[in-house]
């Protein structure tokens, strides 16, 4: 699989040469606070796999388990693309609206149900967890 995204200025792009080991749709309240909306989805991949043009700004934030998570997001347009977890070190998570062509995605699992707002509807077909 051959893919290509941008952050929304242009200023950040990205290519991925692989399959996403995992993808997920996350509704705790830092995904639903760095999104703006209900909630965040992204693809996860082999770092080696992705070449990023340009230079990212960062914030680092600790999940519920005491992992390290770091968002990279455009200086910018201030355009949310990948995250970094100190718990998967080699992998890159990808937020999946900044693909050029997101058509291939359907998250595998859904997250922290139980701080999902009621008017953000789900697949009922996807597996859920109310947390992690």
């Amino acid at each position: 699989m051959k893919l290509s995204g941008a952050c929304h200025c242009g200023e950040i792009s990205y290519t991925v040469d692989g399959e996403p080991v995992r993808s997920g749709q996350c509704h705790c309240n830092a995904c639903r606070r760095i999104t703006g909306t209900g909630h965040n989805v992204q693809a996860f991949f082999k770092a080696d796999n992705v070449n990023i043009n340009g230079t990212t700004k960062t914030h680092d934030s600790v999940s519920d388990a005491g992992n390290v998570r770091t968002r990279h997001f455009c200086p910018t347009c201030g355009s949310r693309l990948f995250s970094e977890n100190s718990k998967a070190p080699g992998g890159i998570g990808i937020a999946v609206g900044s693909f050029d062509d997101s058509s291939w995605f359907k998250p595998d699992v859904i997250l922290y149900t139980s701080e999902r707002p009621v008017w953000d509807v789900c697949d009922d077909t996807i597996p859920t967890h109310d947390k992690m």
